[in-house]
């Protein structure tokens, strides 16, 4: 079930561009080499931009159903599609926590929890009102602040923190 659910549903290879390619492309030409942090910190816009564009597929469930799309939301519902969405956000404040409790990330870091807050109330709207997709357009927009601000407060955090 999990290869069926990664292949078609979470992991879309154009996700990668959001995460890994784009951090660790970037820390790669400005360095000159990989790293396991930049590895680490790719992991953080992976999931939030995973996120966005989950919740964003709640208001068109029936019309992509209708031309045949496949989907986390349509194959598992919005149940468990929220569920997932919880997870990836708790793994995102998780991996900032760990960055800087054991893999060298400034203490600053941590300020890249507060966007989260966005998040959080994306994932309450979601769990509240995920049945109504019209009825939660203000958990989309937090999911916005989540997946935009929570990378930009990460990158200044750690050009700060280093400097």
């Amino acid at each position: 079930m999990f290869t069926h659910y990664a292949r078609r549903c979470l992991l879309p290879r154009r996700l990668l561009a959001f995460g890994p390619l784009m951090v660790m492309g970037t820390h790669f030409v400005l360095t000159g080499e990989y790293s396991l942090v930049s590895a680490f910190a790719s992991l953080i816009p992976f999931f939030l931009a995973n996120n966005l564009l989950l919740l964003n597929q709640y208001p068109d469930i029936e019309a992509d159903r209708q031309v045949g799309r496949r989907h986390l939301p349509i194959v598992y519902g919005r149940r468990f599609s929220t569920q997932v969405y919880g997870v990836q956000l708790g793994l995102v404040a998780l991996l900032v926590l760990v960055g800087v409790a054991a893999m060298g990330l400034p203490g600053l870091t941590l300020l890249a929890l507060l966007p989260l807050g966005g998040g959080a109330l994306a994932w309450m709207g979601a769990r509240r009102r995920g049945e109504q997709p019209a009825a939660f357009e203000k958990a989309m927009g937090w999911n916005v602040v989540a997946a935009v601000v929570t990378p930009l407060v990460l990158a200044i955090t750690l050009v700060a923190g280093r400097g």
